[in-house]
């Protein structure tokens, strides 16, 4: 019989607010014995010219905000996705196929916003086949 390891998807957006996000990935990961990959997308930036990335976050980057926040216990132990591309949800569907739990984080939107668009965290619930642990943000 093959054991084939738990695996864990955390997407993050590095916006300043995914500690909590990290935190509960850091803790499933650990009492589960996951494998733990973190996804994030690089889309482009509305009033820039075609292509161009708002803010281009690399692996060093989430590294370093990964120790920021006290958990660089993990870092030897994570696989880091970068990908570049306007449909995040699809994005991150692509590579949560493999994946037991997804992990995402929620940041609340005022009434009106949320009445004419769906938040990026609902668009990739509706489409991933696995399992989706939201995580509110502060």
């Amino acid at each position: 019989m093959d054991f084939k390891p738990f695996k864990i998807m955390v997407a993050l957006v590095f916006r300043g607010d995914e500690r909590p996000v990290i935190s509960q990935s850091v803790f499933f990961t650990e009492k589960l014995n996951a494998q733990l990959t973190i996804i994030h997308v690089n889309q482009p930036a509305l009033s820039q010219p075609k292509g161009k990335i708002a803010k281009h976050i690399d692996e060093d980057a989430i590294r370093e905000k990964i120790t920021a926040y006290g958990f660089e216990k993990i870092l030897n132990k994570i696989d880091i996705i970068i990908e570049n591309g306007e449909s995040v949800s699809e994005i991150i569907n692509k590579y949560a196929q493999n994946m037991d739990l997804i992990i995402l984080g929620h940041r609340k939107m005022n009434t009106f916003k949320s009445h004419i668009m769906d938040s990026i965290d609902e668009g990739i619930s509706n489409l991933v086949t696995a399992p989706v642990l939201i995580v509110q943000k502060n």
